[in-house]
């Protein structure tokens, strides 16, 4: 049995306008939008550092926002992506002066910073961006926090 020109031509066409759809919105990636790039991530308490799968550089735009979760350094208590509750002087801190608890950043082995429950800043440093919890003790630690990352 031979298919007709005409009954090829119509799939064709489709995916034609499709696909130049997709390219004059920018990309055909959905994590990118305008130059930007973005993903949710979770960030577990008991993992340490949770690579985020982006690399940075100096004068990137970088947008970080809880979305959603809870965690706590400890068992019985939770806290939110501030720390709320958590001690600043904890010696247990990666991140000294911040809400032991906090959710805090990293680019690279840089010096940590306090990122909470949302972060804007331009970036001063190249590497891969690492976002945890301020505790060095992470064998009792537990729950998980719902993190969107943008990159302009």
């Amino acid at each position: 049995m031979m298919t007709s020109p005409r009954t090829l031509l119509i799939p064709a066409a489709l995916a034609v306008t499709l696909l130049g759809g997709a390219l004059a919105c920018g990309s055909l990636d959905p994590g990118r939008e305008s130059g930007s790039r973005r993903t949710a991530v979770w960030v577990y308490a008991e993992d340490g550092w949770t690579d985020t799968g982006f690399e940075v550089e100096p004068g990137d735009d970088v947008v970080i926002k809880v979305l959603s979760g809870e965690w706590s350094p400890w068992p019985e208590e939770s806290f939110d992506a501030l720390g709320s509750g958590g001690d600043p002087r904890c010696d247990c801190n990666v991140l000294a002066g911040v809400s032991h608890a906090a959710l805090i950043g990293r680019i690279g082995d840089g010096r940590p910073f306090l990122v909470g429950a949302q972060y804007h800043h331009a970036v001063g440093e190249d590497g891969r961006l690492y976002l945890g919890i301020n505790d060095t003790r992470l064998e009792d630690n537990s729950g998980r926090l719902r993190v969107r990352v943008r990159v302009d």
